[in-house]
């Protein structure tokens, strides 16, 4: 997406600055990842502060009605939509070597936080289905925590898997960013694609046929503690 400044630099004038719907910060600068018209706003909590001009920014990108991502249950219901920081449970349904993965959204995964980090995962959550799948994409340097671009995807997921992600932002093409870096995302379920058994997790990167014990590669979820 377009660079829309220099976070850090900002930061060192005082200046407070939070990426909110349709931004994201990478190395120190923030993106748009969709079209729109740049909002920045004071953060609610910190309007008490506007005196001392060291104001919280929540710097987002305004969509038209039209660009908005929506499923055909979205438009009927507005109640249950996902949003930026939301942790989802999606299937993958195409691997393109070597960018990226499409992945079908086809629910929400609530916690008492629900726009906490992976430590609200670690609370009992549940799981809201949605009538309609919304559109997802998981790019290769958001598969992993800090991934290098070597990074081989299909060594991380692969069509048909059941994947724990976060909503990392909207994307340009009715479709939302997501993000398995966190340790508690990533993939929950997978099959042996030579024997057809459910794999079993053996490590953070590899799952293991219970039948014939071949290990295949994936960026594989650590298991939530119990509440």
């Amino acid at each position: 997406g377009d660079r829309l400044g220099n976070i850090l630099s900002l930061r060192n004038k005082g200046a407070h600055i939070i990426a909110g719907n349709g931004t994201y910060i990478r190395h120190g600068y923030m993106y748009a990842s969709i079209t729109g018209q740049v909002m920045a706003a004071v953060k609610d909590d910190d309007k008490s502060a506007e005196s001392d001009g060291n104001n919280t920014w929540i710097v987002s990108i305004q969509q038209s009605q039209q660009q908005q991502p929506q499923s055909a249950y979205a438009k009927a219901s507005t109640s249950i939509c996902p949003q930026v920081g939301s942790v989802i449970l999606g299937r993958v349904t195409r691997v393109v070597r070597p960018s990226y993965a499409v992945v079908d959204i086809i629910a929400i995964v609530h916690t008492e936080s629900t726009n906490g980090q992976s430590s609200a995962l670690k609370q009992q959550p549940y799981i809201i289905p949605f009538h309609e799948p919304f559109a997802g994409t998981l790019r290769q340097n958001e598969i992993r925590p800090q991934s290098a671009i070597e990074l081989e995807i299909s060594d991380c997921l692969r069509p048909g898997d059941v994947i724990l992600a976060r909503i990392h932002a909207l994307g340009g093409e009715k479709e939302y960013i997501l993000s398995t870096a966190e340790t508690e995302l990533g993939v929950v379920k997978a099959t042996c694609e030579s024997s057809g058994y459910d794999l079993v997790p053996v490590s953070y990167k590899e799952m293991e046929c219970p039948v014939t014990k071949v290990k295949e590669g994936r960026k594989v979820a650590k298991p939530r503690a119990a509440a």
